[in-house]
């Protein structure tokens, strides 16, 4: 795909220098015919300048954005909700554990949730990007300083540039809060540390969410725990209790949603965004910088 893009884009620069090199030559001599090339060399400045700007575009994100701002859809004004998140594969055997979210939606859904963001990120945010504050989901104390934001499409680029770069946040080498919250303060185990090796990102394209009625882009950082002898043995006492508050489920149940069409059970039990922690998606995750890392840390 980068190749190419890149032959696109050398092709038509190519052809532009030749074409100017030409009206320079034909200026004086043949007036007419210069005037026509000038007016082939303005065409080609607009697939030229489209060109270059897909030459810098890696993620599929990006790209998604561009087509959006191309085909008029989305223009700089245009409200884009952000929701930033890490979640846990926690595996044992063939099955995943998942925790029922705490919304009333009575869906299971894996460990983990949105990134915190600090007091001070969220005013540089507000200073240099105008971020408003998600009007989707309600604010309360669980949820002060999720990174569940609006921006206009205009800063998008800079403002996920920043997430990765200088942004006073949660990092991902300490991520134990939500599965503390979940899974300790609930006590459903009784761990003090935890250590997990990080897989990589999942990120959405820019599109309309029917659900929220507005365009958004979903980032999910997966991270994969690593228990010890001991921590794999209470995971697997906890496979075999049953419990409202947890399930183990299988990769097939979660890409079926829960949905048990043979015993004609059609109610979704499972969120849609769980399939981000499958194995046999970790090959089509993001690389960050992080990736591959394994980390420790206290409870």
């Amino acid at each position: 795909m980068m190749i190419h893009k890149q032959l696109r884009f050398i092709s038509i620069l190519f052809l532009f220098i030749i074409m100017s090199f030409t009206v320079l030559k034909c200026s004086t001599t043949y007036p007419g015919i210069s005037n026509l090339i000038c007016v082939i060399l303005g065409l080609i400045v607009k697939p030229l300048w489209n060109s270059f700007q897909d030459l810098s575009d890696v993620a599929s994100w990006e790209l998604s954005q561009r087509k959006l701002e191309r085909g008029k859809i989305i223009n700089d004004d245009t409200i884009i909700r952000i929701s930033f998140a890490y979640l846990y594969r926690i595996k044992v055997e063939r099955k995943y554990l998942l925790i029922k979210n705490e919304r009333g939606t009575n869906k299971y859904q894996p460990i983990g949730g949105v990134y915190k963001l600090q007091d001070e990120e969220k005013i540089i945010l507000k200073n240099r990007y105008h971020v408003m504050d998600d009007d989707k989901v309600p604010i309360d104390k669980s949820s002060h300083n999720d990174y569940r934001i609006r921006v206009r499409n205009q800063y998008l680029r800079n403002f996920v540039g920043r997430f990765d770069g200088d942004a006073k946040r949660e990092k991902i080498d300490n991520v134990g809060r939500e599965f503390k919250e979940e899974l300790i303060d609930t006590k459903i185990l009784n761990w003090k540390t935890i250590k997990y090796r990080v897989c990589g990102r999942h990120m959405t394209e820019v599109q309309y969410s029917q659900h929220f009625q507005i365009f958004e882009l979903l980032l999910a950082d997966i991270v994969e725990l690593m228990p010890n002898d001991e921590q794999m043995e209470d995971l697997c006492c906890l496979m075999k209790n049953d419990s409202d508050l947890y399930r183990f489920v299988t990769a097939e149940e979660i890409k079926s949603l829960g949905i048990q069409a043979n015993s004609a059970n059609f109610l979704e039990s499972i969120s849609d965004h769980t399939f981000k922690i499958l194995e046999e998606e970790e090959s089509d995750l993001m690389w960050i910088p992080n990736a591959k890392k394994e980390y420790t840390i206290s409870l």
